[in-house]
């Protein structure tokens, strides 16, 4: 075995000298960032019920459902993220890659056990989790997605470590932003998106306050 000496841990103990005082506090504020983050994440519950819904995670065997229900340029055009066209490849990546990465948190929203969508947040660093989400177009219409929102909205209130939300919505898009207002987000601004498909369309960007009677 070899002899561990002073040499062996040489670098590593003088390279945190090498970092000046200003970016040593930037590492530890994203440092902090990341572990709330984190934590927020963590404090969701695995399953949240409905009086029609079941949000959970997402699994393998939803996979056919997903890509019949992603495959669809209407949902694409209003989404920021969402490939089209939308493959079995995708699908799988969404459930065993996107779903398990530790600033994503999405449930999928089942019906009678089968799939329709998605609602969940997405972290980012020094900022408010910001709420998503896309519903298989058989199902527009009903009250599905508003439903999905208030129940997770609660979920994340009731771990009290959600003190604010954001979202955005295409200014085009009076069903998505009807799902967010009656929620109680309240429109913080219009301006044109930069990323995305939605890149060059005009945006409404909007945020909710944790309700001070949680």
């Amino acid at each position: 075995m070899k002899q561990r000496t002073d040499d062996d841990d040489f670098v590593p103990r003088r390279r945190s000298h090498l970092i000046g005082p200003a970016a040593q506090a930037r590492a530890l504020t994203a440092a902090t960032a990341r572990l709330a983050a984190r934590r927020q994440r963590d404090a969701l519950p695995h399953r949240i019920e409905t009086p029609r819904l079941v949000l959970r995670a997402p699994i393998r065997g939803d996979v056919p459902d997903i890509v019949t229900l992603a495959d669809n340029r209407r949902i694409h055009e209003v989404l920021a993220r969402l490939p089209h066209p939308y493959t079995r490849a995708d699908g799988i990546a969404f459930v065993e890659i996107f779903a398990q990465r530790p600033d994503e948190r999405p449930y999928a929203v089942t019906l009678d056990d089968r799939f329709i969508g998605v609602v969940g947040f997405t972290y980012h660093e020094g900022e408010p989790p910001e709420l998503g989400y896309w519903l298989g177009e058989p199902h527009w219409g009903r009250g599905i997605m508003s439903e999905a929102v208030k129940a997770l909205l609660e979920a994340a209130f009731a771990t009290h470590l959600y003190p604010r939300i954001k979202a955005r919505a295409l200014a085009s898009n009076s069903g998505s932003l009807n799902v967010l207002e009656k929620a109680g987000f309240v429109r913080l601004r219009e301006d044109i998106e930069t990323l995305g498909t939605g890149a060059g369309k005009p945006t409404v960007y909007l945020m909710l306050e944790q309700p001070k009677w949680t």
